[in-house]
């Protein structure tokens, strides 16, 4: 291998490596993973040479839109996910419901599947940050020729593609693979690095594709639309696993107990960094999952037993970002108590019950810098809107720490400027979320209701 391990490489040499046909080299490498009428070609490469090619294919794909590119319209990432596929039935065996996780091999959670799942969601992730504009033609004129017109654009190409790399994920039974290799996960990862990565990876390609998939189905831009069309298969599938086992894995990492049995729950004040970024991935991907069908995520998570996982996941987050500054983490734990609550009276009652203080009072709590500074007041205040809108009991704890004149206040200030946020937020199809437009009150919280929403906060209630 001419590709040293450095974290980054120009991007003039990814592109070159690529034109010359390194990407190429790298699968026949790759091929012999896969069993061929030669028994003995796979013994032909190392293991950790199988791990370098893989290793290097994710260098030349990193933040490289021209190859990630490539990767997708060549079919080269067909070649990735079965390759992917192959190492996860290796090692994780067909099982029905009742004992899906108990026979996975450990040894799934080894380089060459952890690279694999990488790759796939570096590839991912690099396509979300690039995606062509859904409905303009690159570069054409204004007087279009019936032969222009009839030619897909660059953007429906892309969705096109996109969409059909989903549906055959799906149907190769990726998810259902994912969900037996996270349901096997039943304690912390404090001291297994390799299987923290393991699961910090395979949630970022969840969180990939639930991305990808909002980019190239959704009719809308907005979150709150009713019409939810997905014919990849991605959200019924990831609806039949309760979101591929990731909810459960993360409580079981966390408090090192199952769900099933609480009573062996241990939760800790701080935790470990490898912890951390499975909790970081497992978060963003409940995030991308509630924006790509939010009534399914607040169903499948407001469901008796993982909602009350759920409250003791977020309180105990809440708990050690208190002790430990983690902005990252901190932000995507307040997003998804948002995404939990959001017209949902049901849901609103969770995180408002159990052990003192309560998910809603921990809110509430933060430093004072979310109530002062506009960059955290745009992350916490939606949150705090969808917890206790339309709900006396939420509010009335909301007042005992905080006014609400000052929800009330927040809201006003985007209803005064909802022009300009109706031409940023209803983006045309094959655009999805960027990294900071999740954090836009309308799409934290449905614009219709703005108006009701800041009478709400603004009436006083008898205690």
């Amino acid at each position: 291998m001419f590709i040293k391990n450095e974290k980054f490489l120009k991007k003039a040499d990814q592109i070159a490596f690529q034109v010359a046909g390194g990407l190429t080299a790298l699968e026949h490498i790759l091929q012999v993973v896969v069993p061929t009428t030669n028994v003995n070609t796979a013994s032909r490469i190392p293991p950790k040479s199988l791990c370098n090619a893989i290793n290097v294919y994710n260098l030349t794909c990193n933040n490289c839109s021209e190859n990630c590119t490539d990767v997708l319209f060549s079919n080269k990432i067909t070649f990735l996910m079965d390759l992917l596929i192959h190492q996860l039935t290796v090692y994780v065996p067909d099982e029905n419901n009742t004992i899906l996780g108990r026979n996975t091999n450990k040894q799934v959670f080894e380089g060459l599947t952890t690279g694999l799942l990488k790759v796939s969601a570096v590839v991912f992730s690099c396509l979300i940050a690039n995606r062509p504009d859904g409905n303009s033609q690159p570069a054409t004129p204004k007087i279009l020729t019936q032969e222009m017109k009839n030619k897909p654009s660059q953007g429906d190409a892309f969705n096109s593609r996109v969409q059909d790399l989903i549906s055959y994920v799906v149907n190769i039974g990726l998810i259902n693979k994912l969900h037996g290799c996270f349901l096997s996960v039943q304690g912390p990862v404090d001291e297994n690095p390799k299987m923290a990565m393991f699961l910090q990876h395979a949630a970022e390609l969840l969180h990939g594709m639930c991305m990808l998939c909002f980019a190239v189905t959704r009719r809308s831009y907005s979150i709150f639309d009713d019409n939810r069309q997905d014919p990849t298969g991605l959200t019924a599938a990831l609806q039949a696993t309760d979101l591929a086992g990731v909810l459960h894995t993360l409580y079981c990492v966390l408090f090192h107990g199952t769900i099933s049995d609480p009573s062996t729950a241990s939760p800790k004040e701080s935790y470990t960094q490898n912890t951390v970024q499975v909790a970081i991935q497992s978060l963003q991907f409940f995030n991308s999952f509630a924006a790509l069908d939010l009534p399914a995520f607040q169903s499948i998570v407001g469901a008796e037993g993982l909602s009350l996982a759920f409250r003791h996941i977020v309180s105990s987050l809440l708990g050690h970002c208190s002790q430990v500054s983690c902005e990252s983490l901190l932000h995507e734990v307040i997003v998804c108590v948002g995404y939990f609550t959001v017209n949902h009276p049901d849901n609103q009652v969770i995180v408002q019950s159990g052990r003192h203080p309560t998910v809603l009072q921990k809110l509430c709590q933060l430093p004072f810098q979310y109530f002062s500074d506009p960059r955290l007041i745009k992350v916490l205040f939606p949150s705090l809107i969808a917890a206790c809108y339309n709900n006396r009991q939420n509010k009335i704890i909301l007042e005992q720490e905080m006014s609400c004149v000052l929800l009330a206040t927040f809201i006003q200030d985007f209803e005064q400027t909802s022009g300009q946020a109706d031409n940023q937020s209803h983006q045309p199809k094959g655009k999805s979320l960027g990294s900071q437009d999740y954090l836009e009150l309308a799409n934290r919280f449905p614009q219709e209701a703005w108006e009701e929403a800041r009478q709400f906060f603004l009436k006083k209630e008898k205690k």
